[in-house]
């Protein structure tokens, strides 16, 4: 007979006992006395060292889990159908093996593999799922499973961190990572396969007993490490020290997500991502501009290569239960991120490297931009048009050709006549102007604009000279085609050409830029280029496009005191801490190969990337824009981080028909007006990573049917948006669960459930969560520009005045600001209103879609109280609020 437990005799005797009793043996009279006198004395419970894993014993499995603060703990799995965590069924009640913690059960399981879980009732009366943490692997729905055939092996600890542990499977050949959730608890346990190495895989690994967390086999040195709060990392070396061939294979049959900006589809199952930065304008596939060598899957946890050399993911493409992480390095380091949600994993992702500074307050405003300003007049004519047409906006984008030759940052004047006058017109109407740039200096320039030099700009020779450019292995300057001409590439690896940079860009101060269109920088690179710190071709593939953001936004804190903003288009890990970017050169089509689909797409892959602060060229960078087009990519851009209008045609929203040129006004001041609610999403990011644009899968990941959806997203918190992206003015929207109220009539929409949105064309479909809060401008702010003695007079800029829409519901807000909100509804027909403000300001209260009457007895009651037609909303008015209003308003 197998004694299970044992402390002491006594208990001993009770445990042989007990076992005795449950293998039907019979009990000699002299052992049952025995029991009689042990329970008279007090026989201590059943004890159990520690917990372990599954193993046979007399009558059934033994299954052991240790969780000393839960109130139940219940075995479930497919030897029980999964129901034995109900309160009315003992099948898989476990007991607790007293005074240490350890819940036990011995459980009948049929021949064969089966699948189990632990069940955890919390004694907050919470409940929670977790893989038994000593068994290696899990099934692909995160079960643990036990197989009599081959029971589990012995793990050996390696480290632990506090949101994962890392051990050796006992047969040395694979690593078994144990992701916890908050509680401490396993949300999924992950067995890494040994690594291959120029396609031999790497087994038999030694622990070095001198060295925590390292391993070798006389071939590889694995070396794992805590990477962050919720992280870990495994680096693989060679021992010779060289460049090889290496693939991770990484168990799973999931759903995938991030992996950069990609415009073919939000979940990544099924596609190789090549991880290298593209510019590709035609048909994008499953290239990027901004490849991120980050996902995270729908099982729980993320993986993070640490690399900037080209790399695939294989995300099920080619093996249905494994992915595969393959790169030609000379040392790989993987980190692994545990969830288990996919906004914890976001959260520590952007821990490891980094979330945005919030940007300036006037770069939240509409930008206008035109693929080329031939002259004076046309950038004149952008910033009177939109105060002609009261069209708000901030910024006054002026693409290339500007200079006298391609980044030398001599303003062109035979083009740009009396420079001065016209950046003053610009920022009397309240524009900040941001200029076009890229990283080469040119030894040749393509003539495409009078005045342009067709040799050398006038600083290549200079920083061919000063060794500022990049060099080919013959030391000589590294010259490439590009579509502007021919140049060498800034070396942002040179401290001292880093210097010079600075001192170019300084020449444009004198015309108060603010912003930096950053385009190109994908790593165009031939095989010998040499960089002035040793860094290899392969690895600047991805690394240039981030030093290159990176210098810029280092001029911008040094030198511009921070107060502006770059515009990119290269991207990887890591330059989601230099905002702004944008989608690249896009088609002004519906198609979804590199139309309005594909960018409405691209922007929630780069948002699970890390990326937040986000835009695209409205509407489409090259072909021919409809007005239909024109609109719903309008509405498309109001609800995207950065609002931009650039296309190649160079038309403006006048060019499109009086009734776009209405639409357009509607959502860009629409936008202007939401400023306070995105720049507390903003502000959000920057601490917690998470994006202002939300997919589905992000927002409601518990919801499966929600996690399905591309074409529609969470704006921020509380407003769902749902573009219309193909001709048309109807289209399904899944409303999530929970309640939602249309944004232009009011209805309240029971979720969970699809319905069918009619969008007119100046309407996108568009809801808002029961009980919220969202703070706005008014609609007469021109530009978020700060006033000064620049500024016409006619121009309307942000000041101190504030709109509190209040959504039908029980909203409890703090915003950024300052401002509070309490209401509660005590009876059907009232609402009590309870208004906090930090400092003394104009404020007005938009209850929506509601008729509501005030009663007597307020404190600082408002100055007016109206129903206004416009907003649909009883409007409360205060000329200045100072403190606290407590109101008491009854429904008409």
């Amino acid at each position: 007979m197998n004694m299970l437990f044992s402390r002491d005799r006594k208990t001993s005797f009770v445990a042989f006992a007990l076992a005795c009793v449950r293998s039907s043996h019979f009990i000699p009279p002299f052992l049952f006395l025995m029991l009689i006198v042990a329970a008279s004395l007090g026989a201590e419970p059943v004890f159990i060292e520690k917990a372990g894993p599954p193993r046979e014993v007399e009558g059934g499995v033994l299954f052991t889990f240790e969780a000393p603060e839960a109130a139940n703990v219940f075995l479930a799995g497919q030897f029980n159908n999964w129901t034995g965590y109900e309160s009315n069924d003992s099948t898989g009640s476990m007991e607790q093996a007293a005074p240490n913690g350890v819940w036990y059960k011995v459980a009948q399981i049929p021949s064969g593999r089966t699948e189990y879980k632990f069940v955890i009732t919390r004694k907050d009366g919470g409940m929670e799922w977790t893989a038994d943490p000593f068994v290696p692997g899990t099934g692909d729905h995160g079960n643990s499973i036990y197989d009599p055939e081959n029971p589990p092996e012995t793990l050996e600890a390696l480290i632990s961190c506090s949101a994962a542990r890392i051990s050796m499977v006992e047969s040395k050949s694979q690593l078994m990572i144990a992701f916890l959730n908050e509680r401490g608890t396993v949300s999924r346990n992950l067995l890494i396969p040994p690594i291959v190495m120029d396609g031999v895989p790497q087994k038999d690994l030694v622990i070095d007993s001198s060295q925590p967390g390292r391993l070798a086999n006389g071939t590889i040195v694995l070396t794992v490490e805590c990477a962050g709060a919720r992280s870990v990392s495994l680096t693989y070396e060679a021992e010779d020290g060289g460049l090889h061939e290496w693939d991770l294979g990484v168990p799973g049959n999931d759903s995938y997500y991030g992996g950069g900006e990609r415009f073919n589809s939000i979940n990544q199952k099924g596609y190789i991502l090549p991880m290298r930065s593209m510019d590709h304008p035609g048909e994008k596939g499953a290239v990027s501009y901004k490849p991120v060598p980050f996902i995270m899957n729908s099982s729980g946890f993320g993986v993070w290569v640490d690399s900037f050399t080209p790399g695939t993911f294989d995300l099920n493409a080619t093996e249905r239960s494994t992915c595969h992480l393959n790169y030609t390095e000379y040392k790989l380091r993987v980190v692994f991120i545990a969830g288990p949600d996919l906004s914890d994993t976001l959260k520590e992702y952007t821990a490891l490297t980094g979330r945005p500074p919030v940007p300036p307050v006037w770069s939240f405003a509409p930008w206008k931009s035109r693929n080329v300003h031939n002259d004076r007049e046309e950038v004149l004519e952008d910033v009177e048009k939109y105060r002609q047409y009261d069209l708000p906006g901030s910024v006054l984008v002026i693409d290339s050709p500007w200079e006298r030759g391609y980044n030398d940052f001599v303003l062109n004047d035979e083009q740009f006549t009396d420079p001065r006058a016209m950046f003053d017109r610009v920022e009397e109407l309240g524009f900040y102007t941001c200029l076009w740039l890229t990283p080469f200096v040119n030894s040749e320039n393509v003539q495409d604009m009078h005045g342009i030099a067709k040799g050398p700009s006038s600083n290549f020779q200079e920083a061919a000279d000063e060794g500022f450019l990049v060099k080919n292995s013959d030391g000589e300057v590294m010259i490439s085609d590009w579509w502007k001409g021919k140049g060498g590439l800034v070396d942002f690896t040179n401290p001292e050409a880093v210097q010079w940079w600075f001192e170019q860009l300084d020449k444009t101060k004198k015309w108060g830029v603010k912003a930096w269109k950053c385009d190109d920088g994908e790593g165009t690179f031939v095989l010998d280029a040499v960089l002035h710190d040793g860094s290899t071709p392969a690895e600047m593939k991805g690394r240039f496009g981030y030093l290159y953001l990176e210098t810029m936004q280092k001029y911008i804190d040094e030198r511009m005191d921070g107060d502006g903003v770059l515009f990119a288009r290269p991207g990887f890990a890591g330059t989601q801490k230099f905002p702004y970017c944008w989608a690249g050169d896009n088609h002004a089509g519906w198609d979804f190969e590199n139309g309005l689909p594909g960018v409405i797409r691209a922007g929630q892959t780069a948002a699970l990337s890390g990326i937040s602060l986000w835009g695209h060229d409205i509407s489409g960078y090259h072909g021919t824009q409809t007005p239909e087009l024109f609109n719903r990519w309008t509405q498309f851009g109001c609800f995207s981080p950065l609002m931009q209008l650039h296309m190649t045609s160079n038309l403006g929203p006048w060019s499109f028909g009086e009734e776009s040129l209405d639409i357009y006004r509607q959502y860009a001041k629409l936008h202007t007006q939401l400023f306070p609610y995105i720049y507390a999403a903003a502000k959000e990011s920057h601490e917690t990573g998470m994006p202002i644009i939300r997919p589905m899968v992000l927002a409601f990941q518990s919801d499966p049917i929600a996690s399905r959806e591309d074409f529609q997203y969470l704006f921020g918190p509380s407003i769902l948006v749902a573009p219309i992206y193909q001709p048309g003015t109807h289209r399904s929207v899944y409303i999530p669960r929970g309640t939602w109220i249309d944004w232009w009539t009011g209805e309240r929409i029971a979720g969970g459930r699809y319905i069918e949105a009619y969008a007119p064309m100046d309407r996108i479909p568009l809801y808002v969560a029961a009980g919220s809060v969202i703070p706005m401008l008014p609609a007469d702010v021109d530009t978020l520009v700060p006033a000064s003695s620049k500024l016409s007079d006619d121009v309307v800029t942000m000041d101190d005045r504030r709109i509190l829409q209040i959504w039908p519901g029980a909203p409890s807000v703090a915003t950024t600001e300052g401002i509070s909100v309490e209401a509660a509804s005590p009876v059907e027909q009232r609402i009590d209103l309870t208004i906090s403000v930090s400092q003394s300001r104009p404020l007005e209260v938009h209850l929506m879609h509601q008729r509501l009457t005030m009663e007597q007895g307020a404190t600082n009651a408002p100055d007016s109280v109206r129903w206004d037609d416009g907003v649909q909303a009883t409007v409360l008015r205060w000329k200045s609020l100072a403190g606290e209003a407590q109101l008491r308003l009854s429904r008409n």
